[in-house]
């Protein structure tokens, strides 16, 4: 198990909970990890953008968002849990997620729990939950361009190996049309991926 010392170049507001990395950890987001060291460098990446982005605005601003409720109550949402994507056949999404994609089974997971099939795959801090369920969407005559159609979005470093992989695995994909360093792909059931490449 590794400690990350968070490196000083990651400049945070003063009143932010992450200026406390190295004196007390956060037990929300947990900077010790058994997995990688890379996701918490994503984490804090992620922190300092939206920090930035919260800078960038006013203070009446800022005091709006803060003060925004629903029925009185504020709702403190912290991220994306996960991604259930339906399947016909277990053992081929997983085929596809775990050799193709290469991500990783999380076995904290139950497989037991839950009254149908399934199995749940690491990708960065969040997760995809396959779900061995009848699909109430029709799988042939989707759009080719997944980015027109219902999709999940995952950030990578760099789409070119995904690109290779893909190719070696025969699985068809398009890119963005937008110009971005992104492409869309299909799992074997329909569902739609997009990995849009971040810094």
């Amino acid at each position: 198990m590794a400690l990350l010392a968070i490196s000083s170049s990651f400049i945070l507001h003063p009143s932010h909970p992450l200026n406390s990395v190295g004196k007390t950890s956060i037990s929300s987001k947990k900077l010790i990890y058994n997995r990688s060291l890379g996701r918490t460098f994503a984490l804090v990446k992620q922190e300092q953008r939206r920090v930035q982005c919260r800078a960038s605005s006013s203070t009446q601003q800022e005091n709006e968002t803060e003060t925004k409720t629903v029925h009185g109550e504020k709702l403190d949402f912290t991220g994306m849990h996960h991604v259930g994507l339906l399947c016909e056949n277990l053992e081929r999404s997983m085929k596809f997620y775990q050799e193709i994609l290469g991500l990783e089974l999380n076995p904290d997971r139950p497989a037991d729990k839950l009254p149908y099939r399934g199995a749940w795959f690491w990708i960065g801090d969040e997760m995809i939950h396959l779900m061995e369920l009848p699909n109430p969407d029709p799988v042939t005559g989707r759009p080719e361009h997944g980015g027109r159609d219902r999709h999940a979005c995952v950030a990578i470093r760099n789409v070119e190996p995904l690109k290779r992989a893909l190719e070696k695995a025969g699985v068809p994909y398009t890119m963005s049309k937008s110009g971005r360093p992104a492409l869309f792909a299909r799992d074997p059931d329909g569902n739609a991926l997009e990995f849009t490449q971040v810094d």
